[in-house]
């Protein structure tokens, strides 16, 4: 579940709001819920509950999950629902909470993603692709796409794809790639 609706939204940060230690009472939680939203509460927490965003570590209380905080945390970015609250700090200070939570991950994102030096990229391309040419060859025929390697190696490091396409001309221009182009598809081989 990426996109929560706005009851959705506000049942999730007021449940992380007014977690002590970690879980909270549906009472409490549908009892700090505007008017209009107080009506659904249960409704919406057995959502969430199914989308693995709440939990019920004990019986008659609740407690927001690690991927509940990070959707809150990505919907509070993208929402259009006009916050009126007069419950007091609890809330504000959690929305503080989840904007540097956003902030800490976009700081660990960008520097893990710009932090990689070239002998590292090759280290790390090399080894992804001696695995995929092992898988293949225990297929009986190799051919190793440019175009799968360079979305398997983005999907499990942190770099940009400009830098990674930087590396990789790199590795081609320095002779530790052989690249073809055959029918549209550029075809790889490590150099050994």
């Amino acid at each position: 579940m990426n996109k929560l609706n706005n009851n959705q939204l506000v049942y999730l940060l007021h449940a992380l709001a007014y977690s002590s230690e970690g879980t909270v009472t549906k009472g409490d939680v549908k009892g700090s819920l505007p008017k209009e939203i107080k009506k659904s509460a249960n409704q919406i927490c057995d959502e969430l509950h199914k989308h693995n965003l709440l939990e019920f570590p004990k019986r008659g209380r609740i407690s927001v999950t690690k991927q509940g905080v990070k959707a809150l945390v990505s919907n509070l970015q993208i929402t259009d629902y006009k916050f009126e609250s007069n419950k007091g700090p609890k809330i504000l200070n959690t929305l503080l909470y989840c904007l540097q939570l956003k902030d800490y991950q976009d700081n660990i994102s960008a520097k893990s993603s710009e932090d990689m030096d070239f002998d590292t990229f090759v280290n790390k391309f090399e080894e992804l692709y001696f695995q995929e040419r092992r898988k293949q060859e225990l297929r009986g025929v190799v051919v190793i796409r440019s175009r799968d390697i360079r979305h398997s190696f983005l999907e499990k490091n942190h770099i940009s794809k400009d830098k990674f396409e930087t590396f990789f001309s790199k590795l081609k221009s320095d002779e530790k790639i052989f690249s073809v182009t055959e029918k549209n598809e550029e075809l790889i081989q490590w150099v050994e």
